[in-house]
C-alpha cells in the first residue's frame, strides 16, 4: 500500500482515481427468466380500458422488472471521499441503484434492465420457453376461459446462440415480433479468448458478460426505406458465414412482417460474448 498517496498532488491523485474507474458497460447481458408475462387489471385511463365492461379489464404484460438486475462492484466508492467522487459520477452515467444488504448491513450496486436499451440473452435450453410463455400463461388456472388483452413486449435487443437462429424455421423471426418490439437481435458466435461462455442454464447474470461485435462476419439490415435486407462488410467472405443460408430463407417472411409493420430498421449482428 502506498502511505504517501495523500502527499501527491491534487491533480495526480485526481488523474489515477479516474483512471481506476472500471469501463463502461456498453452491452451488458441480462437473462431471460420465466414469470414476466403477468396478467394486470386495467384502470380508468389505460388504453383500452372500457367502463362498460368489466370483464375486458384484464391485460397480459411483460414486467421486465421481473429480470435479475446486474450486481456490480466498484470498489473506489468505499475507498475515500476523493475517490467517492468519481465513484458516484461514474454510477450516475451507468444508470446504477444502491441497495442496502440487510444479512451484510453493506451497501450494493444494481443496475436494473432497461427495455430501450439493454440486451435480453435467452439460452438454447430456455429458448421455447421465452416464444411460447405468454400464450402458456393464458392456460394457467387463474386465466382459464377469462378474457385477456395482450400487449408487446418493450423488449427492444435480444441475443440469442446462432444454433437458436440456424434450428428455427423460417418464420419463426417474423413470429417474434408479434409479440415483442425488438429491432436488434445479436446471434452469439462464440467467446474471446479471456473468457469461457457456456451457453448452459447455470450460468450467472451476476458474472458479467458484455456482448462485443463480430466483425469477421456481415450484419444483416433491414430498412423501411430500401425494404429489403442487405449483407454489410466484413472481414471474412460472406458464403462461410455460419447462418448465410438460414438467413437468406428468412428474407422473406421477415421482410413482410417488418414493412406490415411499418418498422424502421432491424438488424441481426453477429457477437460474442466477453467477460467485463
Amino acid at each position: 500500500m502506498f502511505s504517501r498517496f495523500q502527499s501527491l498532488p491534487t491533480e495526480l491523485r485526481l488523474q489515477i482515481w479516474r483512471e481506476a474507474m472500471p469501463p463502461s458497460l456498453e452491452k451488458p447481458l441480462y437473462f431471460y427468466k420465466k414469470g414476466c408475462w403477468q396478467p394486470h387489471r386495467l384502470t380508468e385511463g389505460d388504453n383500452g380500458y372500457y367502463p362498460d365492461n368489466e370483464e375486458l379489464h384484464l391485460e397480459m404484460s411483460f414486467f421486465h422488472d421481473r429480470l435479475d438486475p446486474l450486481h456490480l462492484d466498484v470498489p473506489l466508492y468505499s475507498v475515500s471521499h476523493e475517490a467517492r467522487r468519481f465513484a458516484l459520477e461514474w454510477i450516475a452515467r451507468q444508470g446504477l441503484e444502491t441497495r442496502f444488504d440487510d444479512e451484510h448491513q453493506s451497501i450494493f450496486l444494481i443496475r436494473p434492465f432497461d427495455p430501450q436499451s439493454s440486451v435480453l440473452y435467452v439460452p438454447k435450453i430456455t429458448w421455447i420457453e421465452f416464444l411460447c410463455e405468454e400464450s402458456y400463461r393464458l392456460f394457467d388456472e387463474d386465466l382459464l376461459g377469462r378474457s385477456v388483452g395482450c400487449n408487446i413486449a418493450p423488449i427492444t435487443c435480444l441475443a440469442v446462440p446462432h444454433d437458436v437462429i440456424i434450428d428455427e424455421s423460417d418464420g419463426v423471426l417474423a413470429e417474434l415480433l408479434d409479440e415483442y418490439r425488438i429491432y436488434k437481435i445479436f446471434v452469439l458466435l462464440g467467446a474471446q479468448s479471456d473468457g469461457t461462455w457456456q451457453d448452459l442454464k447455470d450460468v450467472k447474470p451476476q458474472e458479467g458478460w458484455e456482448l462485443e461485435t463480430d466483425v469477421q462476419w456481415p450484419i444483416f439490415s433491414w430498412t423501411f426505406d430500401s425494404k429489403s435486407f442487405q449483407w454489410g462488410k466484413a472481414e471474412r467472405n460472406i458464403s462461410e458465414y455460419p447462418l448465410f443460408d438460414r438467413l437468406q430463407k428468412s428474407n422473406s417472411k421477415l421482410s413482410a412482417k417488418l414493412l406490415d409493420k411499418r418498422q424502421e430498421r432491424f438488424d441481426i449482428v453477429p457477437a460474442v460474448a466477453v467477460r467485463n
